[in-house]
């Protein structure tokens, strides 16, 4: 078969059939046909359209494969790291996470084969949260446990043991995702460069995903502040050097960004200055262009490293929820923990305000239908849902959004994947309403200029993070380090993951959805 877009799309659809009719897990099957599809896209952008390519279906002793083979010169799309992809090398290895598939590519005989094999038919039996509710459940049973202790030795367990071993844990965590947070944005300036070299009105859709994120981070901080009050309002009480001029006050908050040197806020832990520090990188490398093109792509190496890094670290996540619920529990009791119904409240109730906001916005201006809307994206809705990945729900959302909604195809090829990198809504909301349940939890407060700052770094933080209760743990672990707050109730906090996790997914799904169909509706974009 020719390499042309109708024989790649009916490919894609025998392939996901055929994983169909088996019993491979479905989300492995839609991540199996998205990576499937982007290779073959990319070899048609390296070969041509009319370069043949040969596809190959089977079972081998009960295991289902799948084969499919190119002629020419060594080329291996997985592993691209050519910037102006929109799919990035690290992006097509996360979809490459799979449970019971897995893909290989090697170059034999002069073609280039991708195999994609699922290695079981039985399905294994799932718990909802995985390690994080089994880290959970054994927290609160050996707590209950411990409670039966002397207090004396209560005591023990916690100062001589718990506490020690959780700061060592909560300092590798920070540690490592300090440089992560300076790569990653100076990697996003970088990022964004080229993407704004892609097309004319790459640069308002970009302004549009940033409008979005604002909105998103005031509504978070309004509506959070209504459920933990935790908000000092008496500007007074806020100077930071003494001043009582509202001109010095303002004068102090720009100080404590702007850093002493290079080096002080790495190893002091200043996230507001590494912030402004890899902003400015950022900007010079894009400014220098060509001139520094070997930085760039040492930036884009060492964040392949540091991500590497920080997915092998992670691995101690579910050893840092159990410490801090079992401290948690030991040091107060267990109906302390289940204060976090108020976090999951304030999360229920953003994630309807902001769908509703941008579901009438488009009935308002549009006239587009609520119920028509939502009945019109159900389908990539409900893979969201079962799948709790949103970048499982891509390809039928990209789908849906162009024979549903009428969205020119290019917009929609462009906009759609671009946006679960640079406008993750439901992380923002996770974000802010994680740290004011943290403050509220620590009986603390916070000051008007310390929320913005929770605002600023939430944005930042919601596109650098990695998925998942590990990226969440090891951001929102940066973000109360910067206020200054107790990280003891972050095990509380991922009781609340639980339960949130699959809606989030959807809300974003709608977000982004609302908004792409709003500006098709604006701009003439021709397919």
């Amino acid at each position: 078969m020719k390499l042309s877009n109708q024989n790649i799309a009916d490919v894609i659809e025998e392939i996901q059939d055929f994983f169909e009719s088996l019993d491979v897990p479905h989300k492995d099957k839609l991540r199996v046909g998205l990576l499937l599809e982007e290779a073959l896209l990319r070899y048609q952008e390296k070969f041509g359209e009319e370069h043949e390519f040969k596809l190959v279906i089977r079972k081998w002793f009960s295991t289902p494969k799948v084969l499919i083979k190119i002629k020419g010169v060594p080329y291996n799309p997985i592993e691209d790291n050519d910037e102006t992809q929109i799919f990035s090398a690290m992006m097509m290895k996360n979809l490459m996470s799979y449970e019971d598939t897995g893909i290989v590519y090697h170059y034999e005989n002069g073609c280039n084969e991708i195999r994609a094999f699922s290695t079981k038919k039985s399905k294994k039996i799932k718990i909802p949260g995985g390690s994080t509710t089994i880290a959970i459940f054994l927290a609160i049973v050996s707590a209950l446990i411990a409670q039966t202790f002397s207090q004396p030795t209560q005591n023990l367990i916690v100062e001589s043991f718990v506490t020690p071993i959780l700061n060592s844990l909560f300092g590798v965590i920070i540690a490592i995702n300090i440089p992560l947070v300076f790569i990653s944005i100076v990697a996003s300036i970088c990022a964004i460069e080229n993407v704004a070299i892609l097309n004319e009105l790459s640069t308002k859709i970009l302004l549009r995903f940033l409008a979005i994120l604002f909105f998103v981070a005031f509504s978070s901080i309004l509506i959070s502040s209504i459920f933990f009050p935790v908000i000092n309002l008496n500007f007074s009480e806020q100077i930071l050097s003494g001043n009582s001029s509202e001109l010095g006050k303002i004068f102090d908050l720009i100080l404590s960004i702007i850093p002493r040197n290079i080096i002080a806020p790495f190893y002091e832990g200043k996230i507001l200055q590494i912030v402004a520090l890899a902003v400015l990188m950022g900007i010079c490398i894009t400014i220098l262009g060509d001139k520094v093109r070997t930085i760039k792509i040492w930036v884009v190496d060492l964040k392949e490293i540091i991500f590497e890094m920080v997915n092998i670290v992670f691995k101690i996540i579910p050893a840092i929820i159990f410490l801090c619920l079992f401290k948690t529990i030991l040091q107060s009791s267990i109906s302390e923990v289940f204060t976090v119904w108020k976090f999951i409240a304030a999360e229920y109730v953003l994630f309807i305000f902001l769908s509703l906001v941008m579901l009438v916005r488009n009935l308002i201006n549009h006239g587009v239908k609520i119920v028509d809307f939502l009945k019109k994206i159900q389908p990539a809705m409900l893979i969201t849902f079962t799948t709790a990945s949103g970048s499982a729900a891509m390809p039928k959302n990209i789908e849906i959004c162009k024979k549903e909604l009428k969205i020119p195809k290019t917009l929609c090829d462009f906009y759609i994947p671009i946006s679960h990198a640079l406008c993750p809504p439901a992380m923002i909301v996770g974000f802010i309403t994680a740290t004011f349940f943290a403050v509220h939890f620590s009986e603390a407060q916070i000051t008007i200029a310390e929320t913005f700052i929770m605002g600023f770094l939430a944005i930042q933080f919601a596109i650098s993070a990695s998925s998942g209760s590990g990226g969440m743990v090891a951001m929102l672990s940066l973000m109360l380090t910067q206020l200054n707050i107790s990280l003891d109730a972050i095990g509380t906090i991922m009781i609340a993951d639980i339960f949130v996790v699959n809606i989030s997914g959807i809300v974003s799904l709608i977000v982004r959805d609302c908004d792409l169909l709003d500006l098709s509706k604006k701009i003439d974009w021709v397919d």
